[in-house]
């Protein structure tokens, strides 16, 4: 009987020890691909200020409000507060670290109606995540092109955002 208790004994002490370190290296895996995730795929609101592109002062007291969701795989999505204009779609790619970068167009529409085109807006933004990846700052510059593609404007924007969940 002590025998087998200390067979017993010496399995626990043995075994119990490697399955604390099998599950601590599991929950650590689970936290790292929790991290992994938490990248700037999701879907974001969005306060923009428009701003001189040589200074970076505000040019309007008056933010500009927008949901964007960045896809897996590459690919984005603009919804505006804007009547005047299409939603826009995109693409981004990760730079470094936190720094992502996307490119997405729209269309405009004149004063005449959401029927009259008067042209297409390309922008570019650099997009920096906060640290706990649920905020995010950005710069861009939006290029805005007449029907027949000649540039006509260009706009910059500094933006903040935090994730929507």
């Amino acid at each position: 009987m002590r025998r087998s208790l200390r067979k017993g004994v010496l399995a626990a002490a043995v075994f119990l020890p490697a399955l604390g370190s099998a599950a601590a290296q599991d929950q650590q895996g689970q936290d790292q691909r929790g991290q992994e995730h938490q990248r700037i795929e999701g879907v974001w609101d969005v306060s923009v200020t428009v701003v001189s592109c040589s200074t970076g002062a505000p040019t309007s007291t008056i933010p500009h409000i927008a949901f964007l969701m960045f896809a897996d795989g590459g690919t984005m999505t603009e919804i505006s507060e804007g009547s005047n204009r299409s939603a826009g779609v995109g693409t981004w790619r990760h730079l470094s670290g936190s720094t992502y970068t996307n490119r997405e167009v729209y269309y405009g529409y004149s004063a005449f109606g959401p029927g009259t085109a008067n042209g297409t807006t390309v922008i570019t933004r650099e997009i920096e995540l906060g640290k706990n990846a649920n905020e995010y700052t950005s710069y861009a510059t939006s290029d805005f092109y007449d029907t027949n593609g000649n540039l006509t404007n260009t706009v910059c924007a500094t933006a903040t955002a935090t994730r929507f969940e």
